[in-house]
């Protein structure tokens, strides 16, 4: 269980739910562990489910809502704001996920996201979409794939995962921000004090009943 890292790396007492940032109805936002820069958040669905590909209408409509609303949170730091998801199909091709649960990465940084795209896009062939849910939802249900996604402000994008290594994106991710090496391994590297700000900074105050 996700809450049982926060207690085990003293990020929250046993029972707490402190760390949780935001609550809606089918999903909640807190703090990534192993976050490579200050605001780093994951979006986890209630529903056991395996990617966004597979949610239903309403969940569908909730997370446009809450995404909205978390980007424009993290952008308000004047910082851009980027998403992503491995996309399993099912427990053989998980696009590279390391958990086996929707959940969807939001980060904000300062470095400009175009470096990033083109990172990912020398691993893995990358197609444009107005609407990444949409997309997703047809390439699990249509297409019986798995599938890699990231968005920026400008654009979204779809890539088959098809042999993408467990924390893909992750990997790229530090390359791109110059990490420390194998920082991209959130077991390795939990970030605790940067989790602890994030908890500080967007708080209690925005869970929701």
């Amino acid at each position: 269980m996700v809450q049982v890292r926060f207690y085990d790396l003293g990020i929250a007492d046993e029972g707490s739910r402190a760390y949780i940032l935001d609550e809606t109805e089918h999903f909640v936002v807190f703090p990534c562990i192993g976050a490579l820069v200050p605001d780093y958040v994951l979006v986890l669905s209630k529903r056991h489910v395996l990617s966004a590909g597979w949610f239903n209408a309403a969940e569908q409509a909730e997370l446009r809502q809450l995404l909205t609303r978390w980007a424009g949170r993290l952008h308000r730091s004047g910082d851009n704001v980027v998403l992503f998801e491995h996309g399993s199909y099912d427990f053989r091709d998980k696009g590279g996920a390391c958990y086996d649960h929707a959940h969807i990465h939001l980060i904000a940084t300062a470095a400009q996201p175009e470096a990033f795209v083109k990172s990912v896009a020398e691993d893995v062939m990358l197609q444009s979409y107005d609407d990444w849910i949409d997309a997703a939802t047809g390439g699990v249900r249509r297409d019986e794939r798995s599938y890699l996604t990231m968005s920026t402000a400008a654009q979204s994008y779809i890539g088959n995962s098809r042999q993408a290594r467990s924390q893909f994106f992750r990997r790229h991710l530090a390359e791109w921000l110059g990490a420390e090496a194998g920082s991209w391994d959130w077991l390795v590297y939990p970030e605790v004090e940067r989790v602890r700000a994030v908890i500080e900074h967007h708080g209690q105050s925005s869970v929701r009943p």
